[in-house]
C-alpha cells in the first residue's frame, strides 16, 4: 500500500460528526424530552442525522487519499484483496463485538423484564443479516424497501459502506483520470442524482435506509472522490482564502442545521452536501487559524481517533440504560424529568459514551484490527505474492 500523509483536521471533524449523531439519537430516541428542549433553541441536533452523510463524503475523500496510488492505473488482485481485508479489519471486529453485547442484552431483558428474547426487530433472521453485514439488504421490506433489521441502529451505515468498499477501487479507476471539467460535470450530476433519490424515496435523507441507502452512500462517496481531486489540484488555494472558505462552510452548515423545513425537506437536506465538501476542502490544509488550532488540538484529535467506537457503542448503551431504568424504577427512562434533568442526562450520557468508547477503542477496536491485519492480511498478501 502507498504511504500517505495523515490529515489531522479531518480526524477531528470525524469526532465532531460522531458526537452530533450521538446527541441526535439520544435526544430523538433515548430521551425525547431532551430533543424537544433543544429544539426550542435550535433544530441543529434534530437535523443531526445529516452528519452521517458527512461521514460518507469524508470516507470517499479519505479513502481516495489513501488508495489513489494503488488503483489509479489498474485494480490488481493483490492490491484489491489487501485493501478489502484492511477495510474489513477496520470495521468488522467492533461491529460483531457490539452485536454480541446486544445478544447478551436480549437474555438480560428476558431475565429481568420477563420479556421474550429474539423477537421484533431483534429476531434471529435479522441477527444473521447483521452478522454478515447484510442488514441493509432485506428484500422483504414494505414499499421502497423500508427495513427493520438493525440490531445496532447506527450500523446500517456499516452494511452499505462495506458494499461500497467492494466497488470503490473500480470507482477510482473510472474517476481519477478525468480532467477538472469532467469532474465538475460528475459532481453536479451526482448532486442532482442525490436530489432525485431523496425526492422519490422518503423525502429526506434521515429515512433513506435499506437498499436505497446503498445509492445514498455510493453517490456521496463519489462527491468525496471529486472533492479530493480538487484538493490535490490545489487551484482553489490561489483564488480563495482558506479561512474564509472555512467560515463560509461552517456558517452554511449551521444555517441549514438550525432550521427545519417541513415542506421542503428534500431541498433542505440536499443543500448541506456541497457545504460538507467545502468544509473538508477548507480545513484539509494546515494553517495558523483558530479553526485549524482547534481541530488539531490533542482533545479533538483524540475524540476523532475514537470516533468509530463512539458511533458504534452509543446505541447499545442507550438501550442498556432503558432496560435497567425500566427494571429499577418500573417506568420509561426520562418520564417526569424536568428540562434541567433532561439536559443533565444528556451531558452524563456523553461522558459515559466517551469513557466506554475509549475502552472499546483500546481493548477491542485496535487489538482486533491489528490481529486481523497481522494474521489474515499479511498471510493473504504472502499467498498472493507467491
Amino acid at each position: 500500500m502507498s504511504i500517505y500523509k495523515h490529515i489531522k483536521s479531518l480526524t477531528s471533524l470525524r469526532g465532531i460528526a460522531a458526537l452530533v449523531v450521538v446527541v441526535h439519537h439520544f435526544s430523538s430516541y433515548g430521551l425525547p424530552k431532551t430533543g424537544s428542549t433543544l429544539s426550542t433553541y435550535s433544530n441543529f441536533f434534530t437535523n443531526g442525522y445529516l452528519w452521517v452523510d458527512f461521514f460518507f463524503i469524508l470516507s470517499g475523500f479519505i479513502m481516495t487519499h489513501v488508495y489513489a496510488e494503488d488503483f489509479y492505473l489498474k485494480v490488481s488482485l493483490n492490491h484489491y484483496c489487501s485493501y478489502l481485508f484492511s477495510r474489513f479489519a477496520r470495521i468488522y471486529p467492533l461491529h460483531i463485538f457490539i452485536i454480541f453485547l446486544f445478544i447478551g442484552l436480549e437474555f438480560v431483558k428476558a431475565f429481568l423484564l420477563k420479556t421474550s428474547a429474539f423477537t421484533g426487530k431483534f429476531n434471529l433472521t435479522a441477527l444473521v443479516a447483521n452478522i454478515f453485514l447484510l442488514q441493509a439488504f432485506d428484500l422483504k421490506c414494505p414499499p421502497l424497501l423500508w427495513c427493520n433489521t438493525y440490531w445496532n441502529e447506527p450500523a446500517w451505515s456499516i452494511s452499505v459502506e462495506f458494499f461500497i468498499y467492494c466497488i470503490f477501487p473500480f470507482l477510482l479507476l473510472i474517476l481519477l483520470k478525468n480532467n477538472h471539467k469532467i469532474d465538475l460535470i460528475i459532481y453536479s450530476s451526482t448532486l442532482f442524482s442525490i436530489l432525485l433519490l431523496i425526492t422519490f424515496t422518503r423525502g429526506n435523507l434521515d429515512t433513506i435506509i435499506g437498499i436505497p441507502s446503498i445509492a445514498r452512500c455510493g453517490l456521496e462517496c463519489i462527491l468525496g472522490i471529486i472533492t479530493y481531486k480538487i484538493y490535490r489540484r490545489g487551484n482553489y488555494k490561489k483564488h480563495f482564502n482558506l479561512n474564509l472558505l472555512a467560515i463560509i462552510a461552517i456558517t452554511w452548515i449551521i444555517l441549514i442545521m438550525h432550521y427545519y423545513w417541513h415542506d421542503f425537506r428534500n431541498i433542505h437536506d440536499w443543500l448541506i452536501l456541497p457545504a460538507f465538501s467545502l468544509l473538508i476542502l477548507s480545513v484539509s490544509i494546515n494553517n495558523t487559524s483558530i479553526i485549524s488550532k482547534f481541530l488539531n488540538s490533542q482533545l479533538m484529535l483524540y475524540i476523532g481517533t475514537i470516533s468509530y467506537s463512539i458511533y458504534m457503542v452509543h446505541w447499545f448503551v442507550q438501550e442498556l440504560l432503558k432496560v435497567f431504568w425500566l427494571y429499577k424504577f418500573h417506568n420509561v427512562f426520562g418520564k417526569g424529568f424536568t428540562e434541567y434533568q433532561s439536559l443533565t442526562s444528556l451531558g452524563v450520557f456523553l461522558m459515559i459514551i466517551l469513557f466506554i468508547a475509549s475502552l472499546t477503542y483500546k481493548f477491542v477496536e485496535v487489538p482486533t484490527r491489528n490481529y486481523l491485519k497481522s494474521k489474515i492480511l499479511d498471510g493473504n498478501l504472502f499467498k498472493l505474492s507467491n
